[in-house]
């Protein structure tokens, strides 16, 4: 099960390609119907009981281009406490990578993978741990997951897997040039996002705000996305990251967002992901992602990945890892949602106020996505504070979802819930 869905048979209206649950330029009056939670993401929730881990899901070694060794990498973020951790290193980049660019001393090199290669060497992950030097997730207390950066064209985060796009059928103008399969038809997004779900993992695309002045980005429009998302089941790609760019981009990628639950909620959830991109641990993006799990297990997290079973946190600017703060964050103690008066409660600490959004003031490109950081418009504020009464709010359609912030000084300290489908009756 992927998601609770409070609705029997919502999905019949679910319009996989061709969807129709939002206008082009949708309006800011309330419904006229009578709005409902249809896809509660924390509806398998018990807040009494479930335990809250902290999870960096995008993080590179030595293996492919980060600066540290993996048994570093997994000590820090243990150190910092993270107690789940994926280490996704870039399918195309060889090991060492920082020796061969000379950032690093050759002294500093890591010797793995030792003995027999894997089979699709180096575009494995970097899988098991103790192959790369370091002791079990178990014997560290802590959940590993499989990970890998897919990295031609669009960057792709997939989890459970150990699919990787062989080096030697790529040409020298990677990621956008000579990526062959082995019947010498090219590899696009779609094939990469079906080639991991056939092994049985799942998928998240990474910073889509990233700058085109990188030989190896595009950025996409709003409709790349959809396509995706409505081309590859929720068991599949489940989501994108919402926080992994510099402060500058960031409302690129969280209207993006806002644009693609506009478009597809309540039918076809995209869960949200904070994923700090370390290479370096003196200079990551101050972002990671919350779990809500009932049994520290890979299944359970992954039982929550493709549930939405978890929230994410943002501070601005770039920071050490090995200085994270999670107390400067809002936490979230509990949401209950109120089926007969149609209400949402968050109930948290550590917070400054609550706003609730939902679909964007207009769906229409506001700039060119190529060169602006700001080219769509971002969800609509319906409400601050902590119960969002759903029938008294206008501008509510489709989904809402919660920012909890923290002001201190200068700095904003904010905590994004997943999106709650939300459904019209008369």
């Amino acid at each position: 099960m992927t998601y609770i869905k409070i609705s029997l048979g919502i999905a019949l209206a679910f319009l996989f390609v061709n969807f129709k649950g939002v206008d082009k330029k949708p309006t800011s009056k309330a419904s006229t119907g009578k709005n409902r939670v249809v896809v509660n993401p924390y509806g398998n929730v018990n807040w009494q009981t479930f335990e809250k881990h902290h999870a960096a899901l995008h993080v590179h070694s030595l293996q492919s281009d980060g600066f540290h060794k993996v048994k570093d990498v997994i000590d820090t973020f243990r150190q910092a406490g993270f107690t789940i951790l994926s280490i996704t290193d870039h399918d195309w980049n060889w090991p060492n990578e920082r020796i061969s660019w000379k950032h690093l001393p050759v002294e500093a090199a890591t010797p793995y993978p030792i003995g027999r290669l894997p089979k699709n060497f180096p575009a494995n992950p970097t899988w098991p741990w103790t192959n790369y030097g370091s002791s079990t997730p178990e014997e560290l207390g802590m959940i590993g997951i499989q990970g890998n950066e897919l990295t031609f064209r669009h960057h792709i985060n997939s989890y459970f897997s150990d699919y990787g796009v062989y080096y030697d059928k790529t040409g020298p103008e990677a990621p956008y040039g000579g990526i062959t399969d082995d019947e010498g038809r090219e590899v696009w997004e779609d094939d990469m996002i079906r080639g991991v779900r056939e092994k049985g993992g799942l998928t998240v695309l990474n910073h889509p705000g990233e700058l085109e002045t990188h030989s190896w980005w595009l950025r996409r429009p709003v409709e790349w996305y959809v396509e995706r998302f409505t081309s590859n089941p929720a068991d599949g790609l489940v989501g994108i990251e919402v926080t992994n760019n510099d402060d500058e981009r960031e409302k690129f990628d969280i209207g993006l967002w806002d644009q693609l639950l506009a478009r597809l909620m309540p039918d076809r959830p995209v869960w949200g992901f904070g994923g700090n991109d370390m290479h370096a641990f003196d200079h990551v993006n101050y972002t990671f992602t919350v779990f809500l799990i009932d049994e520290f297990t890979t299944e359970a997290v992954r039982d929550a990945m493709e549930r939405g079973q978890f929230y994410f946190c943002k501070a601005p600017g770039r920071t050490d890892v090995r200085q994270y703060d999670f107390n400067a964050f809002p936490t979230i103690d509990n949401i209950g949602i109120d089926q007969r008066n149609n209400t949402i409660t968050i109930t948290a600490s550590n917070y400054d106020k609550i706003n609730w959004i939902s679909v964007p003031e207009t769906l229409e490109m506001l700039a060119d996505y190529k060169t602006s950081n700001e080219p769509w418009a971002l969800g609509n504020i319906v409400h601050e504070g902590s119960t969002l009464d759903l029938n008294s709010n206008p501008g509510i359609r489709n989904y809402v979802r919660a920012e909890l912030i923290r002001i201190d000084g200068d700095n904003v300290y904010r905590t994004f819930t997943n999106p709650f489908g939300i459904s019209s009756s008369n």
